[in-house]
């Protein structure tokens, strides 16, 4: 037993960095940062990387946040599931972590513990094209959500709204 997480899906994750290591002679060693855990309540509950908190302890004033309430995606409407969130914690333009509760959260932090593993940036995710309606479709929304104030600030764009709102009824 190697302690710490302990989840089936961490056991076998630590059987591919082994065999990484002896079959093929490659170095490596287990990291933990990208391990997902869910927790299949409800409404589930599923955390990768660092929480809000620990990534506010570790990251001060760099740390930004994004969210996504799953009210605003049509597959949870419909499906009557709309209550929960998705909260991203990123550095740099990278999530370092992420929290979600609600339908499906386990299923849904997947994809950011690939995210997170890989080291990729949050235009990465947001680049993705997910099938609608999905409750997965929310993770490609936050990481628009993450975007949305830089969008908004940009002089360019405040010009072209007052246009827009000037001349359209």
């Amino acid at each position: 037993m190697a302690g710490g997480l302990q989840f089936t899906h961490v056991a076998g994750y630590h059987a591919s960095v082994i065999i990484k290591s002896i079959l093929f002679g490659l170095p490596s060693k287990a990291k933990t940062s990208h391990i997902p855990w869910s927790t299949y309540t409800a409404p589930e509950l599923a955390q990768v990387g660092l929480s809000e908190a620990e990534a506010r302890k570790a990251h001060g004033d760099r740390l930004e946040v994004a969210r996504f309430d799953y009210h605003h995606n049509d597959r949870a409407l419909a499906e009557r599931k709309s209550k929960g969130l998705i909260k991203v914690m990123v550095v740099k333009g990278r999530p370092v972590g992420v929290s979600v509760v609600g339908h499906q959260a386990g299923e849904l932090v997947a994809l950011w513990s690939m995210a997170i593993a890989n080291n990729m940036k949050m235009s990465q995710v947001a680049a993705m094209v997910a099938p609608y309606p999905t409750i997965s479709e929310m993770n490609k929304r936050v990481a628009g959500a993450y975007f949305s104030p830089r969008l908004f600030d940009s002089p360019r764009v405040k010009q072209v709204v007052r246009f827009v709102q000037r001349w359209l009824p």
